[in-house]
């Protein structure tokens, strides 16, 4: 037998079989480089997916907050770093629980008339609140909000599962931040913190925007 360098073949063959072993020696160069190309696909398709994977959680990371006319925090001169939490957005339009409208806020005017345009946002004497019909019993008096109860309910739940699986020698602590905007009512916060109690909620953190004013 003579050595090709890459397959071996009969020192002597007749035209058929020199056809059929030349056009077995190229389909087999052909899917070798059919499998290469498939690696380096799959390689790319990870690539991709990891990317994007990444934009989203930077996109969707409730710290990542930036004020505008819905948002303004309250300053304080307190010096102490954000910690790992179920965050829970107050604008002037809704209560946002991961990345969610969870219940929408009430506006009204100072003379009476509800917030339709940027401007009517923008004025003074603005009242905030949330509508009897997200609260149990549909009672005006009520603390509870019944949708948003649900939500972190469902939030805490998921997050225990996860901490009973990476962590199960350590308690589980349920702590959640509000974010809220400053011209929000201690009703409403008062509400808010009511229904995170309820959910279980035993900790809880307000976040402000730190000034160097002492």
């Amino acid at each position: 037998m003579a050595h090709t360098g890459r397959h071996d073949r009969p020192d002597h063959v007749d035209a058929g079989e020199e056809v059929h072993f030349q056009k077995k020696e190229r389909a087999g160069i052909r899917a070798q480089e059919i499998n290469d190309s498939l690696n380096i696909n799959s390689i790319m398709d990870i690539m991709t997916i990891l990317l994007v994977f990444l934009l989203v959680s930077i996109t969707s990371d409730p710290w990542n907050v930036k004020p505008n006319q819905y948002l303004q925090l309250a300053t304080s001169t307190v010096d102490r770093p954000p910690e790992d939490s179920l965050a829970i957005l107050v604008t002037k339009r809704a209560i946002v629980v991961d990345n969610q409208d969870t219940v929408p806020i009430e506006c009204l005017t100072a003379g009476g008339r509800q917030c339709r345009s940027d401007d009517d946002y923008r004025k003074e004497g603005n009242r905030y609140f949330i509508d009897k019909t997200y609260k149990e019993d549909g009672a005006e008096s009520s603390f509870l909000i019944v949708n948003l109860l649900k939500k972190l309910t469902d939030k805490l739940d998921f997050a225990k599962e996860v901490h009973a699986g990476a962590n199960p020698n350590e308690p589980f602590k349920a702590i959640t931040t509000i974010i809220c905007d400053r011209d929000i009512p201690y009703r409403v916060i008062a509400e808010i913190v009511h229904t995170a109690g309820n959910a279980g909620i035993d900790q809880l953190r307000f976040a402000v925007m730190r000034t160097s004013v002492r």
